[in-house]
């Protein structure tokens, strides 16, 4: 019961490290934390983007390496973009969105502008954040007049817009989010300069192709499941664009690249696209050229052009699917730590098999499998980005220290199941039986060993009158120091039997350490049970030793319910004799034949005589060792 009381005691302690160390984790380490996630969730983006349907409503014109090569290095010439622009506008696209700023004054400008104003256009600008110099080129565009700043949105120290003759029907920042790791995965939905708003290109061009101003307001979730808050636009219902803390708006990859419809600037330029092929479409123009320094790390590609960038977010805002991290995140995360600790909790309850041995692994597994399918789910059906690496790291650190505790719970049992074996048996069999399985196959095995089997005579007489805890505490002493005085000698004890205790000693043929051993049971004895034989009604307590060398039977026998483990043979049974005989003889210690041969240039043996001993057929000598003994045989 005691054990049981403790075992649930520590059972808790997993949980409770579980949850203290999660929790200092997700406070500390909380960007190291997100990055983890970012990069997880990357991978779960290209599978998510893997639509073979051709994207044709917003079609990216590129400046690549093939326009590169047939009209020159960019920038190019503003006469040469106007021809771009121009054949855009005879194609009878709707929209014609540029990811491309033009900050200085150059020859041209005025075509350029005179193109600028036959087809709705939105002109990009940079709006620098935390920039090293305060930057300020060009004419910035497009400004919010709803007061939007200050707010939570960014704040620029640097701007570069458009040339002062080059106006545009709309402007719109191309300023990103960057990563630690250097990845896009948000862009700031407005960022403010001089207290004034500019919305991101993708925004400007909405608005724009809806015809209306881009006079955005912002408007804060209110339910658990709501984004932290909204961009809202009066004129456009149903508008609404979810936007974090920090106001950027978490980038969508739901198109893959190569659904993307792209067509080189070259093939406008010189009539090669199919008359009213883009008519009514949005185009998207930006420059994928090498060396053109606008390539971009996002979760779909390690260099991607930041023209796609924009194409995606202008698909996802027509679609209407812009995926969001609500305001409720937080819990969602510690319901599932504790729903994780309960199914976790409950599968420590089991006691035994193999639920109790592998079952938290396999829950914690299933557990972090279902975060990762509900987690794609949810993202895929309800646009909701919910955070799960608090969740994922508190199982894993709860399943391993479950683990861990599992097998110093094992290693401890075993070590006290170790040491309760070695009380009752000798200490090599205690560890086999240990570690290994039951069976009832024969283990059995010769060996070369001299027994030494101590008896406390007339015990039984003293058993039968004495109250049982006064004969129990004799029998137990007798135990204790001979057994002590048997391992001090390097021998081990193989066996308790009846009021006789056996050690064994495996080692060379003149090892004098059993007779030392055997010495000093019998002067220990005597000083010990010399003050009790005063009892008339008793005969006196004795102890005889018996000592032979020879080979014996060693193994455990019996089925696998109930083996024992015994030394049998003729060594055996002759040191029981011999000590039989030490009462007969007034001997405290009588060896064998096979002992004394080995002993004889070692120490002085007296012989007896030869005795027919019980089982013999022939007489055997028997000896006593030599006067160096200072043992009386009372």
């Amino acid at each position: 019961m005691i054990m049981d009381e403790s075992l649930l005691k520590n059972r808790l302690t997993p949980f409770l490290l579980a949850v203290s160390l999660t929790l200092v984790v997700s406070v500390f380490w909380a960007e190291p934390l997100s990055n983890i996630e970012s990069a997880v969730g990357d991978h779960l983006w290209q599978l998510m983007g893997t639509s073979v349907n051709r994207e044709r409503r917003v079609v990216v014109i590129d400046i690549d390496e093939a326009s590169i090569a047939r009209y020159g290095a960019w920038p190019w010439p503003r006469e040469r973009t106007a021809a771009l622009f121009r054949g855009l506008t005879e194609q009878g696209v709707a929209l014609r969105v540029v990811d491309i700023a033009f900050p200085d004054s150059k020859p041209g400008d005025d075509e350029l502008a005179a193109e600028l104003l036959k087809t709705p256009t939105v002109l990009a600008q940079v709006l620098a954040i935390g920039a090293d110099e305060a930057v300020n080129m060009g004419r910035l565009q497009g400004a919010i007049s709803s007061g939007v700043c200050p707010g939570q949105f960014p704040v620029a120290n640097g701007a570069i817009g458009n040339a002062p003759n080059l106006k545009s029907s709309g402007a719109g920042h191309i300023t990103p989010r960057v990563a630690a790791d250097g990845t896009i995965r948000y862009l700031p939905a407005i960022i403010c300069y001089q207290d004034k708003g500019y919305a991101a290109l993708a925004l400007a061009a909405i608005a724009e192709g809806a015809g209306v101003a881009p006079e955005f307001s912002v408007v804060n979730g209110k339910r658990g499941l709501d984004p932290v808050a909204m961009l809202r636009h009066s004129r456009l219902p149903g508008f609404s664009v979810p936007i974090n803390e920090k106001g950027d708006i978490l980038l969508p990859w739901w198109t893959s690249r190569e659904s993307i419809t792209s067509i080189s600037a070259k093939d406008i330029m010189e009539g090669n696209v199919p008359a009213g092929y883009l008519k009514g479409a949005w185009v998207l123009l930006g420059a994928t050229a090498f060396g053109m320094g606008d390539t971009v790390p996002t979760p779909q590609a390690a260099a991607v052009s930041g023209v796609e960038v924009h194409a995606q977010l202008m698909t996802a805002l027509l679609d209407g699917r812009i995926p969001y991290q609500p305001r409720g995140a937080m819990w969602w995360q510690m319901g599932w730590i504790a729903l994780s600790t309960l199914l976790l909790l409950a599968v420590t309850h089991f006691r035994g098999g193999i639920i109790r041995v592998y079952g938290p692994v396999l829950t914690g597994l299933l557990l972090i499998g279902v975060i990762a399918v509900l987690h794609a789910a949810l993202l895929w059906f309800a646009c909701l980005w919910l955070p799960w690496m608090s969740a994922v790291f508190f199982i894993l650190l709860l399943i391993t220290l479950l683990t861990t505790q599992g097998y110093l719970s094992s290693r401890v049992a075993g070590v006290l199941l170790y040491r309760n074996l070695s009380s009752y048996l000798p200490a090599h069999v205690a560890r086999q039986i240990a570690q290994e399985e039951p069976g009832s196959t024969l283990n059995a095995h010769h060996e070369q060993v001299i027994v030494l089997y101590a008896d406390l005579r007339n015990f039984s007489a003293w058993c039968d009158q004495l109250p049982a805890e006064q004969a129990g505490a004799l029998l137990h002493s007798f135990y204790t120091f001979a057994s002590k005085i048997i391992h001090q000698e390097g021998g081990v004890v193989e066996e308790y039997v009846g009021d006789a205790v056996m050690g064994v000693w495996r080692t060379n043929n003149s090892d004098l350490r059993p007779l030392n051993a055997a010495k000093s049971i019998v002067l220990t004895g005597e000083r010990l049970f010399g003050a009790e034989t005063g009892i008339d009604a008793l005969p006196p307590l004795a102890i005889g030793i018996g000592i032979e060398r020879g080979e014996v039977l060693v193994g455990s026998f019996g089925p696998a319910r109930r083996r024992v483990h015994a030394l049998l043979g003729r060594t055996v049974t002759t040191a029981i004799h011999l000590q039989s005989m030490t009462g007969e003889l007034s001997q405290p210690i009588v060896c064998g034949e096979n002992v004394v041969k080995a002993w004889k240039d070692d120490v002085s043996m007296i012989s007896l005589g030869n005795f027919l001993l019980k089982d013999r057929q022939q007489p055997t000598e028997l000896f006593v060792p030599g006067a160096e003994l200072a043992v009386e045989s009372g």
